[in-house]
């Protein structure tokens, strides 16, 4: 069945699915996975329920354009109501109405001897998020091009692992000593307490909420709540640089 399918051997850890169908449905990048719980338990307190799934941004453009997402066996073809994308994404959507939010840059995750600079991950052993499904893959073959030289040399070599989705394989590889580095948003190198680096030639992403059409009351009074002081400090919390005006 075509969709977009997170099934993932070996890394099934379903964190990235969470709430009930009947409420609020929300389809959110993958970046802000651990913000979740509490954003959810947020919108609980004030009365909603919602559905909530963290995936890569590519994926989520392809359910706001109406394909279910797949894990193993399991199909999920509701329509989100609200999206959350980089910036530069929603050009491909027709929305109701959207605000940017935050923004968050880049670095490498390490074990053993410090990785200084993106050039150097041609000496390790790394993991590099899909450029074609994830927009932080994207800003980093931009930023390997522009300052190293070929991507597809760097990505050819034997021990380049290239992820699906990097927030539920990265770490586990460092982890389990299979890659020696890998190329993460900053906010989830400081969640996971890994050792990391911040290159000084880096690359910014700015995410946007976004309201669909079909989006009813409900939707609507949650994407409100989206704005709201509390989820500026939310975010803020977890590193995020916060750009929503009040």
């Amino acid at each position: 069945m075509s969709g977009a399918n997170i099934t993932l051997p070996g890394f099934n850890i379903i964190s990235d699915v969470r709430g009930s169908l009947s409420g609020v449905k929300m389809s959110l990048a993958g970046n802000q996975w651990f913000v979740i719980d509490e954003l959810m338990t947020f919108l609980k307190s004030r009365g909603f329920t919602v559905y909530v799934e963290t995936i890569p941004p590519g994926l989520v453009l392809r359910r706001a354009l109406g394909e279910p997402l797949i894990i193993g066996d399991l199909v999920i073809d509701v329509r989100p109501d609200i999206v959350s994308l980089p910036s530069n994404m929603l050009s491909e959507l027709n929305v109701r109405d959207k605000f940017e939010y935050a923004e968050n840059d880049l670095a490498i995750v390490y074990v053993g001897e410090p990785v200084n600079d993106w050039c150097d991950l041609r000496n390790r052993r790394v993991a590099i998020p899909n450029p074609i499904t994830e927009g932080i893959g994207a800003l980093f073959r931009e930023l390997y091009s522009e300052y190293c030289g070929d991507y597809s040399e760097l990505v050819g070599r034997g021990f380049v692992y290239l992820t699906r989705i990097h927030h539920r394989e990265i770490p586990e590889l460092l982890r389990n000593g299979l890659i020696d580095a890998g190329v993460v948003w900053r906010t989830e190198a400081i969640y996971w307490g890994f050792k990391y680096t911040v290159p000084s030639r880096n690359r910014v992403s700015r995410l946007s909420f976004a309201l669909m059409p079909w989006a009813g009351n409900e939707a609507v009074k949650v994407f409100e709540l989206l704005r709201s002081d509390y989820v500026k400090q939310l975010y803020e919390k977890y590193g995020f640089r916060w750009v929503a005006n009040p």
